[in-house]
């Protein structure tokens, strides 16, 4: 019992498990909090106000995004070294994609008619058209900060934060049933964001930074803006293919089908995103640690998957199997119409798996056409698939076009990237774990 004890104690100790079990922890807490709140939304609001709001919070997610140009995983593979620069490269990061998201934006409100027609009453008044636009900002905020903790290696704190987050937009969703009928779940949203993100910039600040100067000094990469941009030119452009498609699919589906169909979408992909996010927060870990020390790369990247495929195999099968149990929490019509859909995208996470250590594997090898590929390619042929399959088979069609997406590029890498080299390299590191 005590050998035992000592050896999870051991593996919790090693920077690459402990940060990326508590990132896993973190999109398990949220996930299930998450659904808390989404379930507590469908009871109190009608499924098209669900699928207006749900619609305006992706909208939000997907400019906030294109806004960070990428800066997110800038920080994640450029901080751990960043040394006594690492106060400048965390603050003009947040300053840089403050100043882009205030001003794509105001643009995306005022051609708002061209680009979205169906949300034209966000830049109806000037008061819901600032909101719309102070939410992004925030928004942006908020995720900086869960790379920067990342970036900084103390990973621990983020599902802390998060758990904050989740309880406040919960208690503010009760809170504005009445208060805003038509809204309340963007505001409940907005507060929560607002009330969480000044006690985080503070402690990054104040604590975390001096803490990793004092720790990483010895390893101090030198950081340069020449050096950011090169990184920068695939995977923004490749991350914003892939933000594109999950953000603006629920917009595509409220023109296409029907704001009920987005709704029952919606909440099926709130629940299977917690699965890809097991990978995305596992291969965080690896290229904050394999930046810290490169030479290390392709053991802890074998490491990594071993983990990862041990979190998210009973994960998918739990979800897969529970999938009407899961959705009738949200009304006997969720469950009718997300079942099949629910399944098919939580299957679509396995193969993610691949795609995922692959996409970490060379952000930290700054592989830049590789990194563009694997980031944009998975994410056309979703989009591609959804299109021709949501007409014929409604909304079910979204969920196999994921699957397939996924599917054929992790034969691809499997067949190429992985069949040679890396499994070789893979085979030696597994026979020193036994």
């Amino acid at each position: 019992m005590n050998s035992a004890f000592n050896r999870l104690t051991a593996h919790l100790r090693e920077p690459l498990y402990r940060n990326g079990y508590a990132l896993v922890f973190s999109s398990v807490v949220n996930s299930g909090f998450g659904m808390i709140y989404w379930i507590l939304a469908a009871q109190n609001y009608p499924t098209e106000i669900i699928g207006i709001n749900s619609a305006i919070i992706s909208t939000v997610s997907f400019l906030a995004y294109i806004s960070q140009l990428n800066l997110t995983n800038v920080l994640n593979r450029f901080l751990p070294a960043a040394g006594r620069a690492s106060r400048q490269v965390v603050g003009y990061s947040h300053l840089l994609s403050l100043v882009v998201t205030m001003l794509s934006t105001l643009i995306f409100v005022l051609t708002i008619n061209f680009w979205a027609p169906d949300l034209g009453f966000l830049g109806s008044t000037f008061s819901f058209a600032l909101w719309f636009i102070v939410a992004a900002m925030v928004w942006n905020i908020f995720t900086l900060q869960d790379s920067a903790l990342v970036g900084l290696r103390k990973a621990v704190w983020v599902p802390v934060k998060n758990l904050f987050f989740t309880l406040a937009k919960i208690g503010f969703l009760i809170f504005f049933v009445k208060i805003f009928p038509n809204y309340g779940v963007f505001a409940s949203w907005n507060v929560a964001v607002v009330i969480t993100i000044f006690p985080t910039l503070f402690f990054i600040f104040r604590t975390l930074i001096p803490q990793h100067n004092q720790d990483t000094f010895t390893r101090e990469r030198k950081i340069n803006l020449s050096l950011i941009s090169k990184y920068l030119a695939g995977d923004y452009f490749g991350s914003l293919i892939s933000q594109a498609v999950n953000s603006l699919l629920p917009i595509i589906i409220i023109a296409q089908i029907n704001a009920s169909a987005n709704a029952y979408y919606y909440m099926a992909s709130s629940i299977s995103y917690m699965l890809y996010l097991v990978s995305r927060n596992m291969g965080m870990s690896l290229v904050a640690e394999a930046a810290h020390n490169e030479e290390k790369l392709k053991e802890y990247a074998f490491r990594i998957f071993i983990q990862t495929g041990r979190i998210l195999a009973p994960l998918v099968l739990l979800i897969t199997l529970g999938a009407p149990y899961l959705l009738r929490l949200f009304g006997k019509s969720y469950e009718v119409e997300g079942m099949i859909l629910l399944r098919l995208l939580s299957l679509s996470a396995l193969p993610n798996m691949i795609v995922a250590l692959y996409t970490s594997i060379v952000r930290v090898q700054e592989r830049i056409p590789q990194l563009f590929a694997s980031l944009a390619v998975p994410y056309l042929l979703i989009l591609t698939f959804s299109y021709l399959l949501m007409k014929p088979m409604g909304v079910i069609g979204v969920g196999m076009a994921w699957l397939l997406g996924q599917s054929i590029v992790a034969a691809y890498l499997l067949l190429t990237q992985f069949r040679t080299a890396w499994w070789k390299s893979f085979a030696k590191s597994l026979r020193k774990e036994r």
